[in-house]
């Protein structure tokens, strides 16, 4: 059974107080039965540290940046964010290894994997001088739908989240932020979303966080819209201040335990 079974199976299992009664049931009216039974989706962590012999982890890695710049263009976001956003924590393996799996955090990707002859990498890369040292001649290609960050905040400086926002009573708590969200244009409305977000939650659960926050564009309704229906907060709005002096606004929501 795959992680992306064990999560569909634990849906009912996600209900831990009378808060979230009504979750599983939004969840399932958001994710709909368009997700159809296939062996080769899952949700997987990222895997900074190259564990996972027969994967190239170079190819997930740039598909994770073309996904987040897809994501962010698609919703207007400014190119002073996304450069910014790529040259942090979206940099390099490290970079995201010191971001999303300090503590207990965790970098989650939506996948479809796909196998490839040592014939047909050679025809299509023109090199593969290091094929002929991979077990059976073959290599996973993992084609990236969709991705979502965890971030433990009680174990980056300060507690302070990527918005540059703490508090007393936060440092209190053990909480988590959401990021990097996106979902790959050529599967958006395929409850995809729903699925990464259970996800997060069966994750910050089992890590004991006291709940998960999270900052989105301000003009992103739909996305705002959906988070909601996840069981987030609306908590209001704050000011982002780009490098060329220009100031965006940035919506704030929070789901507590």
């Amino acid at each position: 059974e795959t992680f992306f079974d064990t999560i569909h199976h634990s849906n009912r299992r996600l209900v831990m107080s009378t808060k979230f009664a009504g979750l599983e049931k939004r969840m399932s009216a958001t994710a709909g039965d368009s997700i159809s039974p296939n062996s080769n989706i899952d949700i997987i962590p990222f895997d900074g540290d190259g564990r996972c012999e027969n994967v190239d982890l170079d190819h997930d890695l740039n598909q994770i940046r073309s996904l987040f710049i897809d994501g962010m263009r698609v919703n207007n976001a400014p190119d002073d964010y996304i450069q910014k956003s790529l040259q942090s924590d979206l940099n390099d393996a490290n970079s995201m290894k010191e971001t999303y799996f300090s503590g207990d955090g965790t970098f989650l990707m939506l996948v479809e994997d796909e196998e490839f002859d040592q014939e047909q990498l050679d025809i299509s890369n023109s090199i593969s001088r290091n094929i002929s040292n991979i077990d059976s001649s073959r290599r996973r290609r993992r084609s990236v739908n969709g991705i979502v960050g965890l971030s433990d905040l009680s174990s980056s400086e300060n507690g302070v989240d990527s918005n540059g926002t703490s508090s007393e009573k936060e440092h209190r708590k053990k909480l988590c932020e959401l990021r990097r969200m996106s979902i790959h244009s050529s599967c958006r409305r395929s409850g995809y979303g729903a699925k990464l977000i259970e996800a997060c939650l069966c994750h910050a659960k089992k890590k004991q966080f006291d709940g998960i926050k999270l900052y989105t564009g301000g003009w992103m309704d739909a996305a705002i819209d959906f988070y909601i229906k996840m069981g987030f907060e609306d908590k209001g709005r704050l000011d982002y201040n780009n490098s060329d002096g220009s100031t965006v606004t940035i919506a704030h929501l929070e789901l507590m335990f």
